[in-house]
Order: structure tokens, then sequence, then C-alpha cells
């Protein structure tokens, strides 16, 4: 019988704490807080969407915008092109100055050149006076002294690396039109005197069967490097008619030495006009 009143007893107080945990669990305080199916829908229903209507803009923003895009824009390509030009003037002095080198070196040879032509040309009148004398009246010594310049010859040859460098470069574009007129000017004339300084050494050459026939070259030879002659002075000229034919290939290399000097001083003429040029544009010395 005891352990009939246990049992009711122990029945009584499971009930009685399932009764509590069940009002703890629904209590009039937490009811507010749960959310049911229908509250969920209803607050979705809530969020609405944003209205993606936006009123026209007034021509005067666009046209706004469009002028500083415009600016940014043609700032930027006024910045590189003054980027550019700082660049190329600054590659374009370097290609200057080595061209001005190169030009130096070339107004040194023609200025030689020109110095030869004038003691050829001198040598070769009075070598023609002597030969229209009677032979009798021939100084040996003065004839020999003016026949070797017939023979000596500096043909002028361009110092032109920079020049084609800068041709297959392109760099030319670096330079102003007027000094890459000149700079192709200079070229051009250079084939100018270049072809005349062809055409007298093959003249020239045609006074060698007389020169070996009738003149002791090895008295040229020494006059020509300034050394004591000791051979002899001959002259053996057979008779006026080989004289004459002597003087008109004199006379021959004459004209084509005055051409050349002719082309010389073109050239040198050019070559001051674009050394002062370049000079001037960028400050050289």
């Amino acid at each position: 019988m005891q352990d009939n009143i246990n049992d009711d007893t122990l029945d009584n107080r499971v009930n009685i704490q399932s009764e509590n945990l069940s009002e703890e669990i629904i209590s009039p305080n937490n009811a507010d807080h749960i959310i049911t199916p229908q509250q969920e829908t209803e607050n979705m229903e809530v969020h609405h969407h944003p209205d993606l209507h936006h009123k026209p803009k007034k021509w005067k923003e666009y046209f706004l915008e469009f002028l500083m895009i415009f600016l940014a824009v043609s700032l930027g390509f006024i910045a590189e092109n003054i980027r550019e030009h700082i660049s190329e003037h600054r590659n374009g002095r370097i290609l200057a100055q080595s061209m001005l080198e190169d030009l130096k070196k070339d107004t040194a040879s023609l200025h030689a050149g020109i110095l030869l032509s004038t003691t050829k040309l001198k040598s070769v009148d009075i070598l023609i006076s002597i030969l229209h004398t009677p032979r009798t009246d021939w100084n040996d010594t003065i004839f020999y002294n003016n026949i070797s310049p017939l023979f000596a010859s500096a043909p002028f040859i361009t110092t032109d690396g920079t020049y084609d460098q800068m041709k297959t470069s392109g760099t030319l574009r670096y330079f102003n039109q007027s000094h890459v007129n000149l700079m192709n000017a200079y070229a051009v004339q250079f084939k100018k005197t270049a072809a005349r300084d062809e055409g007298e050494n093959s003249a020239t050459w045609l006074l060698a069967p007389y020169i070996f026939d009738n003149i002791n070259v090895e008295v040229m030879y020494d006059i020509r490097f300034k050394k004591r002659i000791t051979h002899e002075m001959y002259i053996k000229f057979a008779d006026k008619a080989e004289v004459e034919k002597f003087i008109n290939l004199v006379a021959m290399i004459r004209s084509f030495r005055t051409r050349t000097l002719e082309e010389y001083n073109e050239q040198l003429k050019i070559a001051d006009k674009l050394i002062e040029a370049l000079k001037k544009e960028y400050h050289l010395e």
C-alpha cells in the first residue's frame, strides 16, 4: 500500500512539472514574440522596391558633363604632346651634336681639298705655259715641280654616319623641315662632288702612258714626298705633236679640277649653313 501512495505522488509531481513547463514555454510575456506564417508574409510585404524612375536631366547638366570629359581628354592629349615634344627635342639635340661633329670633319676635309685644288690649278697653269714654249727653253726643275701635283689626289668622302642613321631610324622627324632640307641638300651635293672627283681621277689616268714614256716617275716621287732627288730629270717627248696631245690632256684635267673646286665650295657652303642652323637651334658649340 505504501508503494501505491508513492507512485501516485510521483505521477502528480510529474504532471505538475509538465504543466509548469508548458506555462513557461507559452506565457503571455512571450506570446508577442511568436511569428506566425501570416505575420511573416505581412512583414515581407512591407519592403517595397525603390523607385528607379529618375527625373530627366536638364540639357545644361549634359553639356557640363560633356565639357568636363572633353577637357579631361584634351588636357591629356596636350600633356602627352608636350611630353613627346620635350623627348624629341632632347633626342634631336643628341643627334644634332653627333651630326655637328661629322660636319666639322667634313669641313676640314673640304678646306684641305680646296687648298689642294688651288695648288694643283696653279701648277697646271705653269706647266701648260712651259709646254707652249720651245723645248730648249724648258726648265726641267720647274717642269718636274709642277707636273707632280697633277697626280696629287684627295677625294672628298663625307662623314655621313649620323645622317644615314637618322634616315633609317626615322629620327629625321625630330628636326625642323628647314634643317631636314639642308641635310638632304648636303647629301645630294655630295653625290655631285663625288662624281666630279671620280671624273677627274679617270682623266688623270689617261696621262699615265705619257708620263711613263717621257718622265722619270722616281723623280716625281721624290718631289711629291719631299725627298732628296737622286735620279735624272729627263724629258723624252719625241716631237711637237706628242707635246700637243700632252697639253690637251693636262688642260682636260684642269677643266675637271676647276669643276671639282666649284663642287667643293658648294659643299662647304651648305655645310656652313647647316652647322650654323644646328648651333642656333640647339645652342651647340
